[in-house]
């Protein structure tokens, strides 16, 4: 690897640890319990179990894996750190409460995200050669406020995502595995099928777009088995697919929340003799056939790259229910377009200031 690239990795990474300690949003709070039952009870009807006071699980199988094994780490840590002090009187007793508090937890809740983090950053350099497109995403205040200071997990399907853009041609059944992983880490990575399925028939063919979705579905399967056998696997995924709110824009600064000038309306409101919904899927489905269609006539893999830029953008900005922090994936997408690099310098920055003022409006932290 680059050594410069490797300073600028370690940079982000210092960073965004540093800020993980001191500040979460309410929804970590969740992940930590489910995280918790988790290895206290184990996976087999996971999703089943209600937690009092906190949200059901709804979030697939490798995120619960994820919080489970960070919280693992965090609890082999602290008896680590308490062994010593008991044992090594040179060592330094602070660290023992301060590893004790919830913050310490949470810090660990969100070593996943900020590895992705740094994943993208590499990804992003490894297919355009640019260090200039690392740094603006590694050092972008929108991407680290998400992971290491809201503590949610947006960056996990997106690394995902950009890795399995990343593996082909070549690894083309490589490919499909790790667009299964996105999908099994957050169920919006599934915005992005449409063009995948594309990309890998214009990449191999249809009898190879077959296999390597028959693979998917065996390690779909596979990983939810410790939870649930398939049809409960099935129901329980597609129980999620909605979304946890039936609001036009959850406090995201997309078409519906401008139009209806940030009001929390429900989705069903009847709107131009249709209801909202109706509208956005109407609206969403007409511009992603026109994106698929242009990308199936002129393919290429910048071609590809530019429509996953703008499915991301449109899902976001057209779509009801969607939450503040679901414009992430717009961006390292963007700077992976085979776009003029002034006008996207320029777009990724304006983009960039949108959505970190729309995730501060929203969450409030003062720490960014």
């Amino acid at each position: 690897m680059n050594k410069k690239v490797t300073i600028l990795l370690v940079l982000a990474l210092s960073l965004r640890l540093g800020l993980a300690y001191f500040q979460f949003s309410g929804d970590v709070k969740n992940h930590l319990v489910w995280a918790h039952s988790l290895l206290e009870s184990g996976p087999a009807g996971f999703y089943d179990r209600h937690f009092p006071g906190f949200n059901d699980a709804n979030y697939p199988p490798i995120a619960i894996y994820l919080f489970g094994f960070s919280i693992f780490l965090y609890q082999i840590v602290f008896s680590f750190f308490s062994y010593l002090n008991v044992h090594l009187g040179v060592f330094p007793s602070f660290l023992v409460p301060l590893f004790a508090t919830e913050n310490m937890q949470t810090a660990f809740l969100k070593l996943p995200a900020i590895l992705a983090d740094i994943g993208i950053g590499y990804l992003i350099f490894k297919i355009t050669k640019n260090k200039l497109f690392a740094i603006l995403y590694l050092f972008n205040p929108a991407v680290f406020y998400v992971s290491a200071v809201w503590g949610q997990i947006e960056s996990l399907p997106i690394f995902f995502l950009i890795l399995s853009y990343s593996l082909l041609p070549r690894r083309y059944y490589l490919s499909h595995l790790a667009f299964i992983l996105a999908v099994l880490s957050k169920q919006t990575a599934l915005w992005l099928l449409p063009i995948f399925l594309i990309i890998w028939w214009k990449q191999g063919s249809l009898k190879l777009l077959l296999q390597g979705l028959t693979l998917q579905a065996v390690f779909f399967f596979a990983l939810y088995l410790p939870f649930a056998l398939p049809p409960a696997a099935i129901a329980s995924y597609l129980a999620t697919l909605s979304g946890s709110s039936t609001l036009i824009a959850d406090k995201a600064g997309n078409l519906w929340y401008w139009l209806f000038a940030g009001a929390r309306v429900e989705d069903s409101l009847p709107f131009l003799g249709l209801t909202i919904r109706l509208w956005s899927l109407v609206l969403l489905t007409l511009s992603f056939l026109f994106i698929c269609f242009r990308l199936w006539r002129r393919y290429s893999r910048e071609a590809a790259a530019n429509s996953l830029f703008w499915f991301s953008l449109v899902a976001f900005f057209l779509q009801t229910r969607v939450h503040d922090r679901h414009l992430a994936p717009a961006l390292p997408f963007l700077l992976l377009t085979s776009y003029a690099p002034k006008p996207k310098l320029v777009f990724y920055i304006a983009l960039s200031v949108y959505h970190m003022i729309n995730l501060y409006l929203a969450l409030g932290l003062p720490l960014i």
